[in-house]
């Protein structure tokens, strides 16, 4: 908390729900509750879009005299909005400060409800101004907050934001261009991945496509495999792994090559050509790559994505023998449309298929994540 500039709490009163109390009375009593709580003064107020905007100020007697108040009104919407922000500094007293400005901010709140009959909602004070990022969102977009302490690395490679965080929670995390893709406690997700418990990897030839954070590779390898290759096109994200995600890949990626695996940097589009034109075969796919799109190919950049998605399953399904199988992940388990489109897309594919989805909690995801069990039949 101590590294934040400010903080922000937001409030929202949806006024069909207040028993037939006018937006103008709700307005005034929140003006007059406010006065009260933290001595604000009106300092603007005008007609904005289909509503209005008041800002109010407080007085050099408050508990802060930087607290700012915005009241946005929505007629439309049926919706006022707060905003009740101020800054902070890095010492005891100003921590104790915002303590006791949340507290008086929450009988606010229950006050209002009292009042109104309900339709009173607070969010969680939003903390701005940190020098580690610490809101992300979800993958049907809701919003995330973590407990990340620090940057451990922060590179732009020739393909994306390669970013790695340390969390108390979550042990270090590796973030792609925003996304959250594997922390050190993400255990779940390769089991999920893998399906664990439910194949058995001995023996077996492995491909994985991407997976440069290591943790499947890692973990793949316990099974005793036959041999693993893995390609990952971004050499950034593979070292800053070895060194900084070692909970999740061990010391795996110390070594490129051995008797049992190899980690190959490259476009796993061009290998998985040269093995198709060779007839190469594995007897396990994985596709470690990107989610599939949430939006429909109507979308120019979700077309790309799904122009992508349908070459690298039909390319792998050439390298699979009958009875082979392809293992990838989706999204979360709450993008219902997003996973329709992509079971349409198997469905598809010129080869005859058995397939099958599952779930699994991911912690650094903070949602349930959709995993794919397909099966080449011939």
């Amino acid at each position: 908390m101590s590294s934040n500039r400010a903080f922000s709490h937001l409030i929202s009163i949806r006024w069909d729900c207040c028993n037939g109390v006018t937006p103008d009375a709700i307005i005034s009593q929140l003006k007059d509750l406010l006065k009260n709580k933290f001595a604000t003064n009106l300092s603007y107020e005008a007609p904005l879009g289909d509503g209005s905007i008041a800002i109010l100020a407080a007085s050099a007697n408050s508990l802060d005299s930087n607290l700012t108040v915005i009241i946005r009104r929505y007629n439309k919407s049926e919706l006022i909005t707060l905003n009740i922000e101020y800054p902070v500094s890095r010492n005891q007293a100003t921590l104790d400060e915002h303590r006791s400005i949340s507290r008086i901010i929450d009988e606010l709140k229950n006050e209002l409800n009292d009042s109104l009959g309900g339709g009173v909602e607070k969010i969680p004070a939003l903390k701005l101004g940190s020098a580690v990022p610490n809101y992300y969102a979800s993958s049907d977009d809701r919003l995330l907050e973590y407990d990340f302490e620090e940057v451990l690395f922060s590179k732009k490679s020739a393909y994306q934001q390669v970013k790695i965080l340390k969390s108390k929670t979550l042990g270090n995390a590796l973030f792609l261009d925003d996304l959250q893709n594997l922390a050190e406690k993400d255990l779940p997700y390769t089991h999920g991945l893998m399906h664990f418990g439910h194949f058995d990897y001995k023996d077996k030839d492995i491909l994985i496509l991407g997976g440069g954070d290591g943790g499947l590779l890692h973990e793949l390898l316990k099974e005793k495999p036959k041999h693993v290759t893995m390609i990952d096109i971004d050499e950034v994200v593979v070292e800053s792994c070895r060194i900084h995600l070692r909970g999740a890949c061990g010391d795996t990626m110390d070594k490129m090559k051995t008797d049992t695996y190899e980690i190959i940097i490259g476009d796993c589009i061009k290998y998985l050509e040269e093995y198709g034109s060779n007839g190469k075969q594995f007897d396990v796919i994985f596709n470690d790559l990107t989610d599939i799109p949430l939006s429909s190919d109507t979308d120019q950049v979700a077309a790309n994505l799904w122009a992508f998605i349908k070459k690298i399953l039909l390319l792998s399904f050439k390298c699979l023998p009958s009875g082979g199988k392809y293992f990838n992940h989706a999204i979360g388990s709450g993008c219902t449309s997003a996973l329709q489109a992509y079971e349409n897309v198997l469905k598809e594919l010129p080869y005859k298929i058995e397939f099958s989805h599952h779930e699994s909690f991911v912690p650094s995801f903070l949602e349930e994540w959709v995993f794919y069990d397909v099966t080449k039949v011939e």
